[in-house]
């Protein structure tokens, strides 16, 4: 028998080391090993279409290109083939689902994770809706967000099958006191089911051959164009596009011009049953807050958007509130009543709902009817009478018109009129032409034609003059009312819904529309209400019908509607709460606007 030595034992170990590397390195050269898996752009894109329920094509690159094209996540994403991250997909996600607007909305709400400082605004605000939506989309129970954390195939899968189940069942309520003695609820449920397309509005024009010119420019690189002017503002709009890299290179066009755009969604939506709906409801302290009207710096004759009427106010938030008539660009005027502060602006318009309500926290709804009147010279009881016709109003004809402050500006010129300058109750000048200044404290009472020469005939500057305007004959629960808003019509009297049609149209009845509504809860909070509308990726809007059954279920005991479409718009602590369906503020009338109250002497 041979025998042969062992090996020692650091012989042995030595040998072991080289056969293990022999092994690590001839499996990693044959690809048995390789670094843990992640998912591409590409993948994440393409599985992220079909977990929406569209369409989807052969390969990964052509889903991902599709869904690109269609601006369902509408933005530019290069190399396709690199890694995805967590802050990819979630922005990829939110926008897929139609909640980008909820992201801008709640983008200042607080977040657990520790590492998201370097998010911008609406990244926070799409991992606020991503954690806070049913189902949501990520868990906030880590510590940590971990956005440039490469997706592996395992949480591809749980993400996108989070996806699918709100593509069904989509649901996001979120509540919180944006400050102290408000309550605002934010609600959403449901997406959008059809494969948009796009038109852009290209806004900023002054004059028609500006818009020609650039209408021009428009066309010769591939983008047809068509001009238009409604409310008094030119503006081009495009054709409907499909793919949404035009979308973004009309836009970078039109901005390289100094013009302005907004860009619209357009899609058929089969699925009537899950359309995407938001509202937002906002509960006010009335011991902690005043309510008022907020008017346009111009003055009632002008028009302008909520957010530049709060500017020089202190109001903490604010609604738009009445209907308006337009008569030029950023010009127009209220329909119906409007008191500010004890002065009535404007006049009542005959069949539909105020709402009234004072200091001491009373309030009223129902009809107004009003009389002004000037008694001249003699006294109180027995001077010459003359009834008022207008308030703050250019009438043609023989009327009679009252001026205030709240004009905003001179009084008309005119070639047949007299005014009375009205100071403390006497005429302290007599004024042919018109165009008199007003402020705090003065009035005019101007005649036109006819009652120009009975003014001038009958009074003279030291007489003294007689304004009367009330309300409903005298009734006291209205007279005393410190401040009065007209809209209609009245959706909730006492817990109960009765809505009659105070001579609006069917369609303003019975569509859906962008919505804004006043009210009282049962508890006697003042409650402002805002449905988005005109939206099928965000918000399709809200029947009245549909309003008022959410309000009474919220504990609402009455409600008013207010003007809706494309002037309805929530603002708290200078922030937009709703997106409005006009892709910006519109200029309107006048708002409402609540205000901390005066700590008692």
């Amino acid at each position: 028998m041979k025998c042969v030595p062992l090996a020692d034992a650091r012989s042995l170990r030595f040998r072991a080391w080289v056969f293990l590397s022999l092994l690590f390195l001839s499996f990693f050269a044959s690809g048995v090993y390789a670094a843990p898996a992640v998912v591409g752009k590409d993948v994440f894109l393409s599985q992220l279409l079909a977990a929406r329920g569209f369409e989807t094509e052969n390969s990964a690159q052509e889903n991902a290109a599709s869904i690109l094209k269609s601006g369902i996540v509408p933005e530019a994403v290069t190399n396709l083939a690199a890694p995805a991250t967590r802050l990819d997909v979630l922005r990829w996600m939110i926008h897929s689902l139609g909640l980008a607007a909820e992201a801008r909305i709640l983008s200042g709400l607080e977040l657990p994770f520790k590492d998201v400082k370097s998010l911008s605004p609406f990244e926070k605000g799409c991992l606020v809706v991503a954690t806070r939506m049913n189902p949501p989309l990520f868990k906030s129970s880590a510590p940590e967000f971990g956005a440039a954390h490469q997706i592996a195939p395992d949480e591809a899968q749980f993400l996108l099958s989070n996806v699918r189940r709100a593509s069904q069942h989509l649901k996001l309520e979120v509540s919180f006191s944006p400050t102290p003695g408000m309550d605002l609820e934010i609600y959403r449920e449901g997406t959008f089911s059809g494969i948009p397309k796009w038109r852009v509005f290209v806004d900023g024009f002054d004059e028609k051959a500006e818009v020609d010119q650039l209408q021009n420019f428009f066309a010769s690189q591939g983008f047809k164009m068509k001009s238009s002017n409604p409310n008094y503002e030119w503006r081009l709009g495009s054709e409907l596009l499909e793919d949404y890299a035009r979308v973004r290179h009309l836009v970078a066009l039109a901005r390289d011009r100094g013009k302005s755009c907004r860009v619209f969604a357009s899609i058929k939506n089969t699925n009537l049953e899950n359309q995407p709906l938001y509202w937002a409801l906002l509960t006010v302290d009335p011991f902690l807050y005043v309510m008022e009207p907020v008017i346009a710096p111009g003055g009632i004759t002008t028009l302008a958007p909520l957010s530049s009427m709060l500017r020089d106010s202190s109001a903490k938030a604010a609604i738009n509130a009445g209907f308006f008539a337009l008569n030029g660009r950023n010009k127009g005027s209220p329909i119906g009543t409007l008191k500010i502060g004890r002065t009535l602006v404007n006049k009542p318009y005959q069949g539909r709902t105020c709402l009234g309500w004072n200091k001491d926290n009373r309030a009223a709804f129902g009809e107004v009817s009003w009389n002004g009147q000037v008694r001249l010279k003699g006294d109180r009881l027995n001077g010459d009478l003359l009834t008022v016709n207008f308030l703050n109003y250019l009438a043609k004809g023989n009327a009679v018109v009252l001026y205030n402050t709240y004009y905003g500006k001179p009084t008309p010129t005119h070639d047949q009129v007299t005014e009375i300058v009205v100071e403390d109750g006497v005429c302290v000048s007599v004024n042919s032409t018109g165009g008199t200044a007003l402020g705090p404290g003065r009035s005019v009472v101007a005649g036109y034609g006819v009652n120009g020469r009975i003014l001038a005939e009958r009074l003279q500057a030291g007489d003294e003059v007689w304004i009367e305007s009330t309300l409903n004959n005298g009734d006291p629960r209205w007279n005393d009312m410190d401040d009065i808003i007209q809209a209609g019509p009245f959706l909730i009297s006492n817990g109960a819904i009765k809505i009659e049609s105070e001579g609006f149209s069917a369609s303003l009845l019975n569509l859906r529309h962008p919505r804004s509504v006043i009210g009282l809860t049962g508890g006697g909070k003042w409650a402002f209400f805002v449905g988005d509308g005109r939206d099928g990726m965000h918000s399709v809007g809200f029947t009245l019908q549909e309003v008022a059954a959410i309000l009474k279920m919220k504990g609402v005991a009455y409600a008013l509607n207010l003007d809706g479409g494309g002037s309805t718009e929530m603002i708290i602590e200078n922030k937009i709460f709703n997106s409005p369906s006009e892709k910006r503020e519109r200029p309107i009338s006048y708002g409402v606007g609540v205000k901390l109250r005066s700590p008692s002497p």
